[in-house]
């Protein structure tokens, strides 16, 4: 068995090519695909890239991301041929500056990347935007989640106590990936509504932490059952930099039939998390103020918030996520197969 290299590695078999990756810290813990140059290369071919196209420069560290590490690391996750544009993007949205990558991938506090996918090519590979849609079941969305993850840690060299010393981390950490449900949508998808247009797939990547599943008790009016998720959100606590909110499509049913916009739920959800900086520092949550007066949100602003629906049909939540310290989220335009990105945000 030979896998792809700067120098191609030679095995006997599949244990000790497990044991190879395991031993020099090149997986997450779980078993990966060995990366020989035939894996290698459908990916790229692909999307008719060749190995050396760049995907972004991170300048903390000065790592340039190309197509042929991302395709290794993609391979080892477990991808098929058709998830690599999807792959492609996230890794050119977490090279953005604005991403903070270094920093997120060094805090104790957890974070991972989350990669959100808005438009029809995340149905044609086979996302998964109901049942189980963070958690297992998709091939689609473990792998992709996974491939990211593998490589910051393998390439960008964001592995554990080497550089990520997560005081607990999260199973995001090691795939945190899923679409935006458009077939129970009442809304023109994300990708449509940020003007990409109704055929375009977007994924947009957050550093996040761990998600916070928030249960409903029967409501049916929006600000009812808003006004709950808006108690959990409270959580987070004031100046979080971005807030992701996923809607099951049970509540989302009410909210569509009361004829809610997107940007209605984000805005009414910033409205209600503000609270008195005397009440944040009594929680110890904010420095005392001279002003124990001034209200203090959660967010800075409704745009801050993103609201998705998905999951399975059955059970009114809404799922929180909240994203890291100063990184802001990076969105990306998917590639059509065979097609080279030519513009700065495109890849095409």
């Amino acid at each position: 068995m030979t896998t792809h290299n700067a120098s191609p590695l030679q095995f006997a078999d599949w244990n000790e090519a497990q044991d190879y990756y395991l031993d020099n810290g090149l997986t997450d813990g779980l078993p990966v695909i060995p990366p020989t140059p035939e894996r290698v290369q459908a990916m790229l071919d692909y999307c008719g890239v060749d190995a050396g196209h760049a995907l972004g420069t991170e300048v903390i560290r000065q790592k340039r991301f190309t197509a042929g590490k991302a395709a290794v690391n993609a391979v080892m996750a477990g991808c098929r041929p058709e998830h690599f544009p999807v792959v492609m993007a996230s890794i050119s949205a977490i090279a953005e500056r604005s991403f903070n990558l270094h920093a997120s991938s060094t805090s104790t506090n957890g974070a991972t990347v989350l990669t959100v996918v808005s438009g029809p090519h995340a149905s044609a590979i086979g996302m998964s935007a109901g049942v189980e849609m963070m958690g297992n079941g998709s091939r689609a969305n473990a792998a992709i989640g996974r491939a990211v993850n593998l490589f910051k840690s393998n390439f960008y060299g964001s592995a554990p106590v080497v550089m990520d010393n997560s005081t607990f981390g999260h199973p995001g950490k090691i795939s945190f990936c899923f679409p935006e449900d458009l077939d129970v949508s009442p809304w023109p998808s994300l990708a449509a509504e940020r003007g990409y247009g109704d055929d375009a797939t977007i994924v947009t990547a957050y550093a996040t932490l761990a998600p916070l599943q928030v249960t409903l008790h029967g409501d049916r009016n929006p600000a009812d059952l808003l006004t709950t998720v808006a108690h959990a959100m409270l959580a987070f606590g004031p100046n979080s930099t971005e807030v992701i909110c996923v809607i099951s499509p049970e509540a989302m049913l009410h909210v569509a039939e009361s004829g809610w916009t997107r940007q209605q739920v984000a805005e009414f959800l910033h409205e209600s998390t503000h609270l008195p900086a005397s009440e944040w520092a009594r929680w110890r949550r904010l420095e005392a103020s001279d002003d124990d007066t001034r209200m203090v949100p959660v967010v800075a602003d409704a745009n801050r918030i993103t609201v998705l629906p998905g999951g399975g049909r059955a059970g009114a939540f809404v799922s929180l996520i909240n994203t890291w310290g100063s990184s802001r989220s990076v969105t990306r335009v998917v590639a059509a197969p065979g097609r080279q990105r030519s513009s700065p945000g495109v890849l095409w």
